[in-house]
């Protein structure tokens, strides 16, 4: 199975380094789980909207091995903010797809932290590591995995709302308690007394 493995949508500086730019230049790395090499004759990359899908031929990806695709190579242009990828086989089945939302931090790749089901985001966004074994980020978000599209934090339903309120107006009256019997001239003026009583 070829899988999309890390790719890095926003170097550090400038995206538009042309030469001596080493790793710091917009890549896609691919990763091949199989015990056999794959020839990528005919298969492409699509980077979303209105783009164009890109060949990938005259490229392969070894057994249990990498390949790279530099900008310069694929002139590939992934996307900052929102970015998504989609990889295709020769037949023109999608074969993965990854995304992400919001802004990708400078010189960080979106990499594959986990396998599974396909519905399933198994990417967060670490150091990279081009032809190498992914870094792992030992957080609680990759522990547990979200189907894409879920939202991880869910709108509260009404339940929710009337808990926090009913919570809410315990604290204010149980501070309004304290500050009164603490605090002799408050507790006079909301409690006035008759100097003569006992």
């Amino acid at each position: 199975m070829i899988y999309i493995n890390e790719w890095l949508p926003n170097p550090i500086g400038s995206d538009t380094c042309k030469i001596n730019c080493g790793w710091n230049i917009e890549w896609v790395e691919l990763f091949n789980s199989g015990n056999a090499p794959v020839s990528l004759s005919g298969w492409s990359l699509w980077t979303g909207g209105k783009s164009k899908k890109l060949s990938l031929g005259g490229f392969s990806v070894p057994a249990r091995g990498y390949v790279i695709l530099k900008k310069p190579q694929i002139k590939i242009s992934l996307k900052n903010n929102g970015g998504g990828l989609w990889l295709y086989g020769s037949d023109g089945q999608l074969v993965d797809h990854a995304a992400f939302v919001g802004l990708a931090p400078e010189g960080k790749s979106f990499s594959r932290v986990g396998y599974g089901p396909a519905d399933i985001q198994h990417f967060a966004f670490v150091d990279p590591t081009p032809g190498a074994r992914n870094n792992l980020i030992n957080n609680q978000v990759t522990v547990r995995h979200y189907p894409i599209g879920t939202p991880i934090n869910a709108p509260l339903g009404g339940t929710q709302i009337a808990g926090l309120m009913l919570g809410a107006v315990v604290t204010i009256l149980a501070a309004w308690a304290y500050i009164i019997k603490t605090n002799e001239a408050i507790s006079n003026i909301l409690f006035p007394r008759d100097p003569g009583a006992r």
